[in-house]
């Protein structure tokens, strides 16, 4: 039975990760397409003594769209809530308001039972805290990052004033945790220096594993042009439609967990070191200010990247050691 396979991975999030006790109480949200893990990570909780509810909500539309208010309103009064739905709802202002509340949100948005099972869920999470941690700092210090790719991302990003965050699967005092664990993001600034070209050539968000790369265009940190072919005429009509903020360069993320695969899903995707990603949208899980409907990702591979002329990532190699040198010298 897969539920025998899921357990073991499911208690480790539940026990390890988000440190869940007895006496608290946990709110599981899933929707009709993510039972399985919803049901497994709910088994866990409640092997733990913990009051552990199950929520099934509809599958929302896309990535960053508000969650119904029966669920949004639970989700405040719970301890631990673990959101195990087909799109994220981490950026979102009822996420927000939780958080604001005192929940430990943990996000499992678009995981799969293959994904509990293989992968960049199963990694060295000791490690990768380390490794993660360190990358949060030298980004997080850095006032300028130049980002490149083969396959013609050239983005310049003003950084001075951003806050960089550690998402190595442990729950920090960010609002919420997110699984699999693996990236470094921050939310670049909207002003001069912040200008480029993304091309996203393996997966987006909504999309999914791309046939034709999609190019993107910024002046300012906001998106000015999206080219491409029929996903990149997909996405403008999504973004058209999603209305006020969505074309905001909401996120920039490097990736650091060496067991994630590419399998076509961001979830697992933008965690694989030596990726990076970038998110048009809502900005304000990540310090900024701008709301959006949307949180869109999308996934750029063999990048080289920049930060204050120091390169941290070379053609797809995350340079790790070079990386927890830089992050002891900042934090001496």
């Amino acid at each position: 039975m897969i539920d025998l396979e899921l357990s073991p991975i499911s208690r480790r999030i539940v026990e390890e990760l988000a440190t869940v006790t007895a006496d608290e109480e946990v709110l599981v949200i899933s929707d009709p397409e993510k039972v399985s893990v919803g049901r497994a990570i709910t088994n866990a909780a409640r092997s733990t003594g913990a009051n552990a509810t199950l929520s099934i909500m509809p599958r929302l539309d896309a990535h960053g769209n508000e969650p119904p208010g029966p669920v949004a309103a639970a989700m405040k009064e719970a301890d631990v809530a673990f959101t195990a739905t087909t799109h994220a709802i981490t950026h979102t202002q009822s996420r927000l308001a939780a958080s604001d509340a005192g929940t430990r949100v943990v996000v499992l948005r678009g995981v799969t039972e293959d994904m509990l099972i293989e992968g960049g869920m199963n990694t060295d999470y000791q490690r990768l805290k380390e490794v993660t941690g360190a990358t949060r700092d030298v980004l997080d210090a850095a006032s300028e990052a130049h980002v490149t790719s083969p396959a013609g991302t050239d983005m310049h990003l003003n950084l001075d004033g951003s806050s960089a965050f550690s998402l190595d699967g442990y729950f920090h005092d960010y609002g919420f945790s997110a699984l699999p664990g693996g990236e470094s993001p921050t939310c670049p600034q909207k002003k001069s220096g912040t200008d480029g070209t993304v091309v996203i050539d393996y997966s987006m968000d909504n999309i999914g594993h791309l046939d034709d790369p999609i190019e993107l265009t910024f002046e300012a940190g906001t998106l000015t042009g999206i080219a491409g072919g029929s996903e990149a005429d997909e996405l403008r009509e999504i973004v058209d439609a999603a209305g006020e903020n969505a074309g905001n360069l909401a996120e920039f993320a490097i990736g650091t967990n060496p067991d994630a695969r590419l399998i076509g899903n961001l979830a697992e995707d933008k965690k694989k070191a030596g990726t990076v990603h970038f998110a048009i949208g809502d900005d304000t899980s990540l310090g900024g200010t701008l709301e959006s409907e949307i949180h869109f990702d999308g996934l750029v591979l063999d990048p080289t990247v920049e930060l204050d002329g120091t390169v941290v990532l070379d053609e797809g190699t995350l340079d790790v050691e070079g990386i927890l040198e830089l992050a002891d010298e900042i934090r001496d």
